[in-house]
């Protein structure tokens, strides 16, 4: 297949962003597609695609406007297809809102992912975490330019400084100098003399070393061959100094969360680096095999943001969530999901895709396509339904799964002795009545860089990681709905006996694909009834139910 151009275009056709792969000039893309609209029109097709005399559209509706890739007639229509889903997953990752100010605003992050995805027109082999680990990667050689320019700044502070102390100097001598002369008279002999070689010491320029601060140690490890020979992007996976022995299922953290994925340089041989990264081409790390489809699959997914305060109180909370389905049997595909919205819910946070019957949807909270002589898409592919956003007041728990408490006690050596209490709020295990239920992957960051950090006995089950330049990381591991609290001590080294400089903590957790119940209740205040035929007769069509939240910002104060 040969990809001409991929473009983001508003319902009459007016171009917003396109991209071309080829050589073709705008007047023609433009030309292109100010035609589209009336193609769409004329079309009696209930597919995605349309044809001209010379080219073919491919288009998928992005709310109020259209992703349309420009192939030529001969290109494969699957991979036609294929190429736009990944290029709408692209688009719905990059965009917060879907309006042309915030497509403007992430025009070249749009340009960039486009660039990942087609490559002289060619599709490349990628998937969509592919892209965004891309997207995300650092250049070695632009943060080794960032350390000279500071160096560079640091120095110019210093010499600033240096001659500004001499300019001090002449001044405050010759201050001096006029004193003296006009005290003696300005006469001669020893106390002229004097006071001239006064002067003379006084205005020698003094030298001062000027201090160069250390490059990291990473560019004092590495050799520049390495630099050159790395691949791009990346950086450094975390090195670790393991307290007590990991469990197997202990992972790093989602690369959604930049503070625990910064690279770790210490400088004591027991971390060790982990190996450079693969390249462009090859996968970045092992990815999560995709859930089984037994005919319809409805995959909730959420990001928890919070603010809490160090005593266990909520300062603020948010839920940000999508409802996806999977169908891959044509013979369900004329399905409609029954929801039950909870009555902390506000439905004006609640949006549904442009295909599904909204007003149906605020009604009676059901999800089935707007027309009714059309189904749900049966590609065994993930379509975004409806997507919610839920703002908690202060003190509400409902959308909150974890709670952390803090207890510092300071004593005069300035050790600091901190025993961090965890526990899953009773709301959400309220909501989640299934005993198999796990919060996973837990863990806090302490802001303080420290290897005289002492994990007090009795925590066999917690770990801990030290990040050079960002802090300790401790893995609590996962907390069942059967087991929700827990706590650890430990000790820690804390300057000026400050108890201030251990906060913020930030803290990380998923749950990630695990099977649901009916009575299951979504943090944003959704749960799924039965997915049932949009026929008359409205009889049960098996699904399955799965749940994805991870936390984007969790912060304790």
């Amino acid at each position: 297949m040969v990809v001409l151009a991929a473009s983001i275009c508003t319902r009459g056709g007016k171009p917003l962003l396109s991209r071309q792969f080829r050589d073709i000039s705008k007047d023609r893309i433009t030309a292109l597609l100010a035609n589209f609209p009336s193609l769409i029109s004329n079309s009696s097709s209930q597919h995605t695609t349309v044809e001209d005399e010379n080219v073919r559209y491919v288009y998928q509706p992005l709310e109020e406007f259209y992703i349309v890739l420009i192939s030529n007639k001969t290109s494969n229509i699957l991979q036609d297809i294929d190429t736009l889903h990944l290029f709408a997953s692209a688009v719905s990752n990059l965009l917060r809102n879907i309006d042309e100010r915030e497509i403007f605003d992430c025009a070249f992050d749009i340009i960039d992912a486009f660039d990942e995805i087609i490559n002289m027109g060619y599709k490349e082999n990628l998937t969509i975490s592919q892209v965004q680990t891309f997207l995300e990667m650092h250049s070695h050689e632009e943060k080794i330019q960032e350390i000279i320019e500071r160096n560079k700044e640091f120095e110019a502070a210093e010499e600033r400084k240096r001659r500004a102390k001499e300019i001090q100097r002449r001044e405050l001598a010759n201050r001096n100098n006029d004193d003296f002369g006009q005290r003696f008279g300005g006469s001669g002999g020893i106390g002229g003399g004097g006071g001239a070689s006064s002067y003379s010491n006084l205005s020698q320029p003094i030298t001062q070393p000027v201090y160069q601060p250390p490059l990291p140690i990473e560019t004092e490890k590495e050799s520049k061959s390495a630099f050159s020979s790395r691949p791009r992007g990346g950086g450094l996976q975390l090195g670790k100094k393991t307290h007590k022995p990991t469990a197997p299922g202990n992972e790093p953290l989602l690369s959604n969360q930049p503070a625990f994925n910064k690279p770790s340089t210490s400088a004591t041989p027991q971390y060790q680096q982990s190996p450079a990264p693969v390249s462009k081409t090859a996968s970045p790390g092992p990815s999560a095999p995709k859930v089984p489809n037994n005919g319809i699959l409805v995959t909730v997914n959420e990001k928890v943001n919070a603010r809490l305060s160090r005593e266990g109180s909520v300062i603020s909370s948010e839920v940000k969530g999508d409802l996806q389905l999977r169908i891959n049997d044509q013979s369900l595909a004329n399905a409609k999901i029954l929801l039950k919205i909870s009555d902390k819910a506000d439905k004006k946070q609640y949006k549904t895709h442009p295909n599904v019957d909204r007003n149906l949807f605020q009604n009676e909270s059901i999800l089935t396509v707007k027309d009714k002589s059309k189904t749900f898409p049966s590609n065994d592919q993930a379509l975004g339904v409806l997507r919610w956003r839920y703002v908690g007041k202060q003190d509400d728990l409902t959308s909150i799964p974890v709670l952390i408490t803090a207890w510092v006690n300071i004593d005069d050596n300035s050790t600091t002795q901190v025993t961090l209490e965890y526990e899953l709020t009773s709301d959400f295990t309220s909501s989640h009545p299934n005993e198999s239920f796990k919060v996973e992957n837990v863990k806090v960051l302490i802001p303080i860089v420290s290897h005289d950090v002492v994990l007090q006995d009795g925590n066999d089950a917690i770990s801990y990681d030290i990040l050079d330049q960002t802090g300790i990381v401790f893995n609590i591991g996962s907390i069942a709905i059967d087991d929700p609290q827990g706590s650890f001590e430990f000790t820690v080294p804390v300057e000026s006996g400050d108890e201030e400089s251990l906060f913020p903590l930030e803290v990380q957790f998923d749950i990630n694909n695990v099977d649901l119940v009916e009575s299951d209740v979504s943090l944003g205040g959704v749960s799924i009834i039965d997915v049932v035929s949009n026929d008359d007769d409205e009889k049960s069509l098996p699904f399955d139910l799965h749940a994805n939240v991870i936390s984007e910002s969790y912060i304790i104060e």
